[in-house]
């Protein structure tokens, strides 16, 4: 299943069938094309002045052009042989010399090591504590050869010396000369099991404290991605798909931490235990240490060649995790619309392409690392048997003791084992390099509005939206307004309709600020909004959506969402007007009661209702006048704010799902709403959610405004904008304003509601 790859391209049709074939112009060229001439070419080409063209200008040849040709907008399948001229030669060479500067550049950047160490700046305190534990265990390390090489020398055969005892061939002295001291060999032997266990402890504190520094740097590094990516507007949102977020908070952080805690730990106890390897090698030898440091060079160029490599690996093989989450966040997401499709085998088949992606990439890391492990290894202990005859030849001459010998190959090894793992330490050091650029792109970025700046200002007051343009920053060809020009007043239930696509949402988005006008300005009460304080002006505002957004939980944690420390007397206020109180009361555990991922124990218009709710209880200040008179309908919140929502209301498309009953309840809320002064914009389709406000403006295709009015004379009239907007679909127009149709549907699916219900009831 995930065997590797050959050099070619392997594409699949897509779903749309051949008819997209038919006016393609795809080139599908050889992967691993390194030479000027490119070769095995095939292209799918549909216009044979296009084919000419390509011909002169490649320098094709006619003899290597196979066609199978007939009449323009057939399929022509060609299959040819490339000569490249020098100017081609010449794009291809400064391609080639582009691409290794920004190679070079980004591999092994000395800027970047230093950015990922300075994640360690704030961690020195313990850090220095895990420094000196591991200095003292690997004092205790580098001991131990010394120590055997002095037992080994002062072991000699027995020649029956007076005072010593006997074992076997050998004598065991009663002491030992430590740096010219003579230490007898009882205490010796416990002094030695004391500092191992010494070292021991200093080995254990200097893991747990490290353990504790890298679980302090992943848990503020993610937190800091997480508080610095939900302070970016939309145009962040359009770029970066969730998946890859979450593969970067998740994955990348993990491999940044453990690069720069447990990796830097073993570098540093590397370099320690190789260079006092290489003093004490010193000390013992000068002539033998010389022949080592021969390798030294060798396993460098080795360690650099191959992190680079491992780097840029790597940082594909997190580009890629970043892909796969991606695909799998999103096909979970949306399992129900594939089940419904049968789209199941297509689906896993998508995602297997993902995985063979990760596998083969993960292969080659694999292959990477056994080239350098087994090559080092291979070095390592060839020159180590050279070494070992070389220090025989010269214990022969009398040059080193037998116990020297041994002391200076066992320090020989720690070095050796301390230059292993150094290259290790700068191989896992690339690939946390490697994870760090993703991740630091996302703490660097800057959002486009600081939400906590600028001034503090009541958005109760009418909404102006002064010579408007926008474009989507996606979209930037599309002009979504030219020029708009719009007044919300204060106290008005505004419902705003029209084609799809024409505007309707936009106007709410700029209005909330996930996106800012090219040109032109918004006033909220008589205040720029791009001057107010973003966070300060989004608590004064609500939105219900037509597929609102619920939080695994239950139904209190939603409802209370947007203000933690509320009475239930509140709660039940609010669930009443938004007509919640029947279907919550039905569940066993009422508020407590839990809803599932995204509410998916809730039905549409369940969720809506609960959203509304949300937002009622937000609530909004309004004069003693107006508060005295709807404190006789039980709106009056405990801290004197009515619970109508706050005092800006966008319902985009809220009510789409709730039955005609819930409707009448939500606009008798909509009506008190209009009564205690506060604005409300609607965005609708259906003609019951329209006639619930007082003003209509009616947008065409292209974002200007064809008609402004009250609703009642609209609808009086059969030559108004409306009507002519409701009766498109006596005319066969299937679009989404097809407003009578829709009517229809929905009257249809509550009498086929009604008829199951009724055979249910037959059947008990």
């Amino acid at each position: 299943m995930f065997g590797l790859k050959g050099s070619g391209i392997m594409w699949r049709l897509p779903l749309s069938g051949i008819g997209s074939l038919q006016t393609s112009t795809r080139l599908l060229i050889p992967r691993n094309n390194t030479s000027n001439t490119i070769t095995n070419s095939v292209g799918i080409f549909s216009n044979s002045n296009y084919l000419r063209r390509l011909i002169s200008t490649r320098r094709l040849t006619k003899n290597n052009v196979l066609a199978q040709s007939s009449n323009l907008g057939i399929l022509k399948r060609i299959q040819c042989r490339w000569k490249s001229t020098s100017v081609a030669s010449k794009s291809e060479s400064e391609v080639s010399s582009t691409d290794k500067k920004e190679t070079v550049k980004k591999v092994g950047s000395f800027k970047e090591i230093t950015e990922l160490l300075n994640l360690l700046k704030d961690e020195w305190p313990t850090l220095s504590f895990a420094i000196i534990c591991l200095l003292f265990s690997s004092a205790v390390s580098m001991l131990f050869p010394t120590i055997m090489g002095k037992i080994i020398d002062t072991a000699k055969p027995n020649e029956s010396e007076d005072g010593d005892e006997s074992l076997g061939n050998f004598k065991v002295p009663k002491t030992i000369d430590i740096l010219s001291y003579e230490i007898p060999i009882n205490v010796f032997y416990g002094s030695l099991i004391c500092v191992f266990a010494v070292g021991s402890l200093a080995n254990f504190g200097r893991i747990v404290l490290l353990r504790k520094v890298g679980e302090r740097i992943m848990a503020k590094l993610r937190v800091d991605i997480e508080r610095n990516i939900f302070y970016q507007s939309s145009k962040f949102w359009d770029k970066y798909k969730s998946g890859d977020l979450i593969s970067r908070l998740v994955n990348d952080s993990t491999v940044v931490t453990r690069s720069v805690t447990q990796n830097v730990s073993d570098g540093l106890r590397s370099t320690i235990s190789g260079f006092v390897g290489i003093a004490m090698m010193l000390t013992i030898s000068v002539k033998l240490t010389g022949y080592m440091f021969m390798i030294f060079p060798v396993l460098l160029f080795i360690a650099l060649v191959f992190g680079r490599r491992v780097k840029k690996v790597s940082r594909e093989i997190q580009q890629q995790l970043g892909s796969l989450t991606k695909v799998s966040e999103e096909q979970f997401s949306f399992v129900k619309t594939i089940q419904s499709f049968n789209n199941e085998n297509y689906e896993v088949s998508k995602f297997q392409k993902e995985v063979q992606k990760l596998y083969d990439l993960s292969i080659y890391e694999g292959k990477l690392n056994g080239y350098f492990y087994s090559g080092n290894g291979f070095i390592g202990n060839s020159f180590l048997v050279c070494l070992l005859s070389v220090g025989v030849w010269m214990v022969r001459q009398g040059e080193l003791s037998i116990g020297e010998l041994s002391s200076y190959l066992m320090y020989t090894i720690y070095s050796a084992s301390s230059v292993y793992s150094l290259s290790n330490f700068y191989s896992e050091l690339m690939k946390g390099v490697g994870a760090s650029e993703r991740v630091f792109e996302l703490l660097k970025l800057k959002p486009d509005i600081d939400p906590y700046v600028g001034k503090k200002a009541s958005v109760d007051g009418d909404i102006i939206f002064q010579n408007i343009k926008f474009h989507y920053p996606t979209r930037e060809n599309h002009q979504v307004f030219n020029g708009l020009n719009l007044t919300l007043r204060k106290g008005d239930h505004v419902c705003l309709v029209g084609p799809s696509g024409c505007g309707k949402s936009t106007v709410t988005q700029l209005l909330l600020r996930y996106y800012d006008p090219n040109s032109g300005k918004i006033f909220v009460n008589g205040n720029d909004l791009s001057e107010l304080s973003l966070a300060n002006f989004r608590e004064q505002v609500g939105i219900v959506q037509q597929e609102p957004m619920l939080f695994s939980g239950t139904l209190r944690e939603n409802i209370v969402y947007g203000r933690r420390y509320v009475s239930d007397e509140d709660i039940k206020r609010v669930c009443d007007l938004a007509n919640c109180t029947s279907f919550i009361n039905n569940f066993p555990d009422g508020l407590e009661t839990k809803i599932g991922s995204k509410g998916a124990q809730l039905s549409g218009g369940q969720k809506q209702r609960i959203a509304l709710a949300r937002t009622l209880l937000l609530g909004a200040q309004v004069p003693d006048t107006i508060r005295k008179t709807l404190g006789k309908i039980n709106v009056l919140g405990e801290d004197g704010r009515i619970l109508l929502g706050p005092s800006v209301l966008i319902l985009d498309e809220a009510t789409s799902a709730l039955d005609a009953h819930s409707e009448e309840a939500i606009k008798k809320t909509l009506q008190l709403r209009h009564k205690a002064g506060l604005t409300t914009i609607s965005i609708a389709h259906r003609l019951s959610t329209i006639n619930m406000s007082n003003r209509v403006i009616v947008f065409s295709q292209n974002g200007t405004i064809l008609a402004d009015g009250a609703f009642t004379e609209m609808i009086s009239n059969p030559k108004s904008e409306l009507n002519l907007l409701l009766n498109k679909s006596t005319k066969g127009d299937d679009t989404e304003t097809d407003l009578t149709r829709e009517e229809k549907l929905e009257e249809e699916e509550k009498n086929t509601e009604k008829d199951s219900v009724n055979a249910e009831s037959d059947k008990k």
